[in-house]
């Protein structure tokens, strides 16, 4: 995460931030497969076999918006570094899948980051969540290196998963679930983006992610559902917005949850979060009605953007 600048976090973050590195004197679970020993990310754009033999492979990815052209199978374990949304694991489930483990997300206002555990049950699906504070945002192999299993559900805990285990151990305790099939998911009605205000000749956008805007948006700000980690702030470079506001998602091991927020003060674009608490994941209408900033960068603190204010008010201000 970048060290320049000023970025504006939460005490909570900086509290949890000391939790999660206590959560990394654990037991002595088996040694971690040595393709993911080194913790790095595993790249934008790109899926890793970590493991693979006669019952299937445990593959990870950064972010579950990579898995589109990656061939995967009914016996594969899906480790992902995002969100465990029921959008997000659509895809995974439609497509056949073994089992998913996903980020908690901080869980969400209305379990919006853990929904698609929820649903993963529904459907006959394992399906476990890391705690967000214990491993890196968009990072599939901190994931599954140091992330802690937060949540699991009936089917991962009928595998042996439990609350606390390293995510490594669980993947590989998942593995021994027979093979998937697929069960088509439909990814429901995605918020189509659109204007909520207008200010002099900028414009607030609410969408559900950045790569729901595919046109330039040089005068406007976007209020986003997705999480504000590097792979939102590569969205709003594409658009080319004027200012971001999006989900802190629990804020994550070394703040990766908002790492975009700093990336974005790189550009001198103001940047900010809301606690994943007060709006839904996923849903830009949601950041934009019900949001209330957590996170923030130093572009948008010299806008007048403070912590506790409502996302209405600092995307005003952010336009200003």
């Amino acid at each position: 995460m970048p060290t320049t600048g000023k970025l504006w976090l939460p005490r909570r973050a900086v509290l949890a931030g000391g939790a999660a590195s206590l959560a990394l004197i654990r037991p002595a679970w088996a040694e971690p497969p040595a393709t993911i020993a080194s913790g790095k990310t595993i790249g934008r754009g790109q899926m890793l076999v970590v493991s693979e033999d006669g019952s299937g492979r445990i593959v990870a990815l950064d972010s579950s918006s990579y898995l589109g052209p990656h061939k995967t199978h009914p016996n594969d374990v899906i480790v992902v570094g995002s969100y465990c949304g029921t959008r997000i694991l659509a895809p995974m489930f439609t497509r056949g899948v073994k089992a998913v483990i996903a980020t908690d997300a901080g869980i969400g206002k209305d379990n919006a980051g853990i929904s698609g555990l929820l649903h993963g049950e529904t459907i006959g699906v394992p399906v476990a969540t890391i705690a967000a504070m214990s491993a890196e945002t968009s990072n599939g192999r901190e994931t599954l290196l140091l992330g802690r299993i937060s949540r699991a559900n009936k089917q991962a805990q009928a595998l042996g998963v439990e609350i606390g285990m390293i995510a490594y151990e669980a993947a590989a305790r998942l593995a021994k679930a027979p093979p998937g099939k697929s069960i088509p998911t439909p990814l429901g009605n995605e918020e189509t983006p659109k204007v909520v205000d207008t200010v002099g000749n900028g414009r607030v956008w609410a969408s559900p992610g950045t790569t729901a805007i595919t046109e330039k948006i040089p005068n406007d700000v976007v209020c986003s559902g997705a999480n504000s980690s590097r792979v939102s702030s590569d969205g709003v470079l594409r658009m080319g917005a004027k200012g971001s506001i999006a989900n802190d998602a629990g804020i994550a091991r070394n703040n990766t949850a908002v790492e975009g927020v700093a990336l974005l003060e790189e550009k001198g674009i103001p940047s900010a979060a809301v606690a994943t608490l007060s709006a839904r994941l996923g849903e830009g209408f949601s950041t934009w009605n019900d949001g209330v900033i957590s996170v923030l960068n130093a572009p948008a603190a010299k806008r007048g953007v403070k912590v506790g204010m409502p996302a209405k008010e600092a995307a005003r201000l952010m336009l200003a």
